[in-house]
């Protein structure tokens, strides 16, 4: 989730469900009471959110991500955060809405566009590592009030009937534990010839491996 630090670790201790199917059914009451607690008591009642949940749906069989956007209305945080996001509204998901990509904090489109960002990929054919990475080099270049707020390192999790893997895909070596996150300059063309070049290497020692 996006928004207050503490805020994820204090909700997943109160969510209460017995499976991700059953989770959703309730999921929005649960969210939405538990933000507006936190927000009362430890926010002075200012206070924004974005909540994702990702998990597998057992009676369809399918991998699933939700998203709500929760905001104390009118209040000068939740402004600044929708300002931020420069989408319009029908583009925020007031009520949990199943989505199948969500980005947070979401670049506008020109920002996509800039980075030649395909944003209408067959999802299930792209190379989620690649793909999602140049999602986070773009967020990794939006300020948020006044400050750069992606970096350190990208994880990817993978979400299947049997479990959660996570793995770790990169790592910006210039971003350092107590310093400010301050991107370099990139050449997007240069990124994906880059990136193109890694995943044809890794092809080869998988082809080899196998044979």
């Amino acid at each position: 989730m996006a928004g207050p630090a503490q805020f994820g670790e204090w909700l997943s201790g109160r969510l209460a469900y017995k499976s991700f199917d059953n989770l959703i059914k309730t999921a929005e009451l649960q969210i939405t009471h538990h933000f507006q607690r936190y927000a009362r008591e430890y926010r002075n009642g200012d206070a924004a959110s974005c909540v994702v949940l990702a998990g597998w749906h057992e009676k369809e069989d399918r991998p699933a991500i939700y998203s709500i956007e929760l905001e104390t209305a009118g209040t000068p945080k939740a402004l600044l955060v929708r300002q931020s996001a420069e989408f319009e509204e029908k583009h925020v998901a007031a009520s949990l809405t199943e989505l199948p990509i969500i980005s947070m904090p979401p670049p506008s489109l020109e920002e996509f566009q800039a980075a030649d960002y395909d944003l209408i990929a067959d999802l299930e054919k792209v190379d989620p590592e690649s793909y999602l990475l140049h999602c986070m080099e773009i967020q990794r270049r939006k300020r948020f009030d006044g400050r750069h707020v992606v970096g350190g390192h990208a994880v990817l999790t993978t979400i299947t009937a049997s479990g959660v893997v996570q793995r770790l895909v990169h790592v910006w070596p210039e971003d350092q534990p107590g310093s400010r996150i301050e991107p370099v300059p990139i050449d997007w063309s240069a990124w994906r010839a880059e990136r193109a070049a890694a995943r044809s290497a890794q092809d080869r020692v998988a082809r080899a491996g196998r044979g």
